[in-house]
């Protein structure tokens, strides 16, 4: 499993909706259009691909790989309760 960010610009309220909630289905929202995600390079290739069906020209979403050694040196500051990620199951059906 890897350590993965997903960032978004979604120009439009409707996709930005849709997008969103299959993001948080990967994965944990840390801000409004920030996830992380730990997960396969097969599950974030699925990910990678509901998300292309939905998205038009002028959107984009990130996807960042982050070893784990960098992953791990992460300060967070804020009032925001960070949790420790459990790794997910998905199945493609």
């Amino acid at each position: 499993m890897k350590h993965w960010l997903a960032i978004y610009d979604i120009r439009n309220e409707k996709r930005l909706r849709k997008i969103a909630k299959i993001i948080e289905s990967y994965g944990e929202r840390v801000q409004k259009s920030v996830f992380e995600i730990i997960a396969s390079e097969k599950t974030i290739n699925c990910l990678r691909s509901k998300i292309r069906r939905i998205m038009k020209k002028e959107d984009f979403v990130v996807y960042f790989d982050i070893c784990e050694k960098d992953w791990y040196k992460q300060i967070k500051h804020g009032h925001h309760k960070f949790k420790v990620m459990e790794e997910k199951e998905f199945y493609v059906l």
